[in-house]
């Protein structure tokens, strides 16, 4: 089985400023299937990365390397690749989710419409079938009343219902990876939990590979498989996750685990870090 997306020595380089490098030479084989998390402090090259491999990097920043995707057709080399080769992968392959819901859902659009959109790009769906897959969609979410969601606008609904809608949007595709950047950060402690547990129940129910990105240790040590560690735009370490949290190799990975640790140590044992709520609040 191949690999369903190769990195080979990836960087970001920001351009004007003296080839100043924001990410520096990260590399990695992610499986058909996996979960890797990827964690670091802010400014560590986290997200940008997750930009590069999206092909959705804008100017002054540029991506050298390689990212190479898996898909039906074959191979896809994203670093330099044409904007029409990263419409044909974006959405079908490789999808995200970010920390603000905003940023890819459209305010001047009904949810509904902006749904119908991937379903009929991608799945060539139309009339009635693409409008009970909308509502299937949203349901999928666990947000409640399908019907009234799909009909309103994105300022109509809460924070934890807009991060479901574009968890849905990234699924409507349905690509083979999501990459999940910080999406539970901007949300209420209490339905933290709630938007996690979605996330790793339909990525586990679709079969698809996870790139989860985080600067939680705890909650990349429930999603993932194995762990890459940035710091200051470098990979640091890149271990199995139990391997990581039990025998951390890296002295900036020995400081995260170690906070985890005393973190850990002072909450109460019966305190969760993200309470239980209602289904699709």
């Amino acid at each position: 089985m191949s690999a369903l997306l190769t990195l080979d020595g990836l960087g970001v380089t920001l351009d004007g400023a003296e080839g100043r490098e924001l990410v520096e030479a990260v590399s990695f084989v992610l499986e058909p299937g996996e979960r890797l998390g990827i964690i670091g402090e802010s400014g560590s090259g986290k997200s940008v990365t997750a930009l590069a491999i999206l092909g959705l990097l804008a100017y002054p920043l540029q991506a050298r390397g390689s990212a190479v995707l898996d898909t039906p057709s074959g191979p896809v080399e994203v670093v330099g690749a044409s904007q029409r080769r990263l419409d044909g992968v974006r959405g079908s392959v490789v999808s995200a989710v970010f920390q603000e819901p905003l940023a890819s859902l459209d305010p001047l659009m009904r949810v509904g419409k902006q749904l119908a959109w991937p379903l009929r790009q991608h799945l060539g769906l139309r009339g009635d079938a693409l409008q009970r897959a909308v509502l299937d969609a949203l349901a999928d979410v666990q947000l409640p009343n399908p019907e009234r969601i799909a009909r309103s606008y994105i300022h109509e609904i809460s924070g934890g219902q807009r991060q479901r809608v574009a968890i849905a949007l990234a699924l409507a595709g349905g690509p083979r990876l999501l990459i999940a950047d910080e999406p539970t950060t901007a949300l209420d402690v209490t339905v933290q939990a709630g938007v996690l547990d979605l996330l790793q129940r339909e990525v586990t129910e679709r079969g698809m590979s996870l790139i989860f990105i985080s600067h939680d240790l705890p909650v990349i040590s429930e999603v993932a498989d194995r762990v890459l560690v940035m710091r200051q735009g470098r990979q640091v370490e890149l271990a199995e996750t139990a391997q990581l949290l039990r025998e951390p190799a890296h002295p900036y990975t020995r400081t995260l685990v170690e906070a985890s640790r005393e973190l850990d140590a002072f909450l109460p044992a019966s305190t969760g870090r993200a309470g239980r709520t209602e289904e699709g609040r």
